[in-house]
């Protein structure tokens, strides 16, 4: 079958046009995009809680012009203090300083300098199970520059002098810090963040690499999650006050097997690699399209749908909605990865529905299922050993966030359950899987992980956490108890009565108790000190019964902002 490998996908034509045809306004705001983990984010968040309001989308990144209508919705007046300020910090990041400005042209950038030291009292713990703030160690050195042109184009690029993020577990030392000291600590997928974005006041495009997070989950979202490091993609969103439809388009390559690794579990159905079996592409493609619809400013909600493509260059037909009946239609036109199993498809579905109710001021209700294969009970009660395993997943979240005497205060709580094989389907391929190579290549173990929620399949999760803040300081808490099954990073996929009967978790669970306290002060506008401390039980650890684990760990980091 042949594929024509040279056209430039209908979105980014659409934007490019849309880009000419729009007269720039030298006087005008900079066009920018908020990506996840800015704080204008959390800054929106905030006031749309404590005015009763639902969240206008669940999909960032959110252009200039998306933050713009959601500010329109507010009395300056009527809101709290702590309101007001996080209002003021909105519309101050609507239009940011310039370095160097020239017509329609102008500059942004600082450097940011961080170095974080970290302790644990056992390396049997990793510093993941102490915390998921510890997915990722925060650069030594970055530099965002934002390139600015009239009012409808941003050119983005964070060069960054990282560490490997697989160092810390690697080395079984109860010290760590986030310095490269020698060249195969270096992250060499440097940068990051890099994109080109351009939009106006009902739709943006953006292209290159970036972070994204499909949801409000605060321990990660179910369908399309923040876990992944970057987003190699191009997005393209037409918004409103009540609606916004999203593509998500991004290239997976994926590797079944480095040096040091496999993603294969050691008993799962192998191709024959001498017989023209596949072990490595970078013709993969994950397809998403999002629909985002707000009701009365109290209840919203997200349909998500979307496939991934195991490997086929990129392809016209999953541009346009309703792919998840591409995916029932579309997979016979694709050769099987194993011939020897069963069923080895290479092309699976996702598909995910998110609600947020705005009960009260203050405090919302919020909730999450997502599916990659679902089995009706007359199926498999007629046909069982025809049935793919069920992949279904849950997340229901309450949280409150007001103004307490000048302490702006956000409580939250969330449960989390995921089915054993939430994220697998019937090849690696077709499978929810991210990966990427690490520095000192072909040596280092691949990073895989998953593109939903942190803590994948076969997992039962309860979390509690706070913030409080005020001026230069802020405290958070948080607090999980989970239960993990057996089934873990890899692909064990497969049919039949006894793959439906498996129930989360599955196996002897391993269940992990943690705790973190944290406080963060900026002592200046330019030098700010972070300290968090706690620790973890761990019971069944590594699926072992009566082996119980327990550590304590104590991080510290001082940022430098010019």
């Amino acid at each position: 079958m042949k594929h024509n490998r040279y056209f430039l996908p209908t979105p980014f034509c659409i934007a490019v046009c849309a880009a000419l045809l729009c007269p720039m306004n030298v006087e005008a705001v900079p066009f920018t995009v908020f990506s996840v983990g800015d704080p204008v984010l959390e800054d929106i968040r905030f006031l749309s809680r404590e005015a009763g309001h639902s969240l206008i989308s669940f999909t960032p990144p959110f252009s200039r012009d998306e933050i713009a209508l959601f500010l329109n919705e507010f009395d300056v007046e009527t809101l709290s203090p702590v309101g007001r300020e996080a209002y003021s910090r909105i519309q101050a990041a609507l239009s940011p300083e310039t370095l160097l400005s020239s017509g329609f042209f102008s500059l942004s950038t600082h450097i940011i300098l961080t170095g974080e030291a970290r302790i644990r009292t056992n390396v049997d713990v990793l510093w993941d199970d102490f915390s998921y703030h510890f997915k990722d160690s925060p650069a030594l050195l970055s530099a965002p520059v934002n390139l600015f042109f009239g009012n409808t184009v941003q050119l983005f690029i964070e060069p960054v002098i990282n560490r490997d993020p697989s160092v810390f577990d690697e080395e079984n030392t109860v010290f760590g810090m986030n310095v490269p000291y020698t060249s195969d600590n270096f992250d060499m997928n440097m940068p990051l963040r890099a994109f080109f974005a351009v939009g106006g006041p009902w739709w943006n495009f953006e292209l290159g690499r970036d972070r994204v997070s499909f949801g409000v989950g605060r321990t990660g979202n179910m369908a399309i999650s923040d876990t992944p490091d970057y987003y190699d993609m191009a997005r393209f969103s037409l918004f409103s006050s009540v609606f916004k439809y999203s593509l998500l388009i991004s290239q997976t390559p994926l590797t079944l097997n480095g040096s040091n690794n496999s993603l294969l579990a050691p008993d799962a159905k192998t191709p024959d690699f001498s017989d023209g079996g596949m072990n490595s592409t970078t013709n993969r493609y994950l397809y998403v399209h999002r629909f985002d619809i707000r009701l009365f400013k109290k209840v919203s909600l997200a349909l998500t749908e979307g496939v991934m493509v195991g490997n086929s260059p990129l392809e016209l037909r999953f541009i346009n909605p309703l792919t998840i009946f591409h995916s029932f239609f579309s997979w016979r036109d694709y050769p099987d990865w194993n011939k020897q199993a069963d069923r080895s498809h290479m092309i699976g579905s996702l598909f995910s529905v998110d609600v947020e109710w705005a009960i009260i001021p203050s405090l919302a209700l919020y909730g999450q299922f997502v599916m990659n294969e679902l089995s009706t009970q007359y199926e498999i009660d007629n046909f069982p050993e025809e049935q793919a395993p069920n992949a279904t997943g849950y997340l229901l979240g309450l949280e409150f966030d007001r103004d307490f005497s000048g302490w702006q205060t956000v409580v939250w709580g969330e449960f989390v359950y995921t089915d054993p094989f939430l994220y697998v389907l019937s090849s690696p391929f077709a499978s929810f899987i991210w990966m990427r190579r690490l520095a000192d290549m072909g040596t280092k173990p691949l990073r895989y992980t998953w593109f939903g929620h942190w803590e994948g399949r076969d997992t039962i999760l309860f979390a509690v956490g706070s913030s409080f803040s005020k001026g230069r300081l802020n405290f958070s808490a948080d607090v999980s108890y989970a239960l993990k099954g057996e089934h873990t990073l890899l692909w064990d996929w497969g049919m039949g009565q006894g793959y439906n009967d498996q129930k989360t978790p599955s196996g002897l669970s391993e269940k992990r108790l943690t705790a973190a306290f944290g406080s963060t002060w900026q002592i200046l506008s330019y030098l700010t000190l972070y300290g968090q401390i706690g620790g973890a039980v761990i019971f069944n650890a590594q699926h072992t019964l009566g082996n119980t684990e327990y550590g304590g760990f104590f991080a510290l980091s001082v940022k430098v902002f010019y």
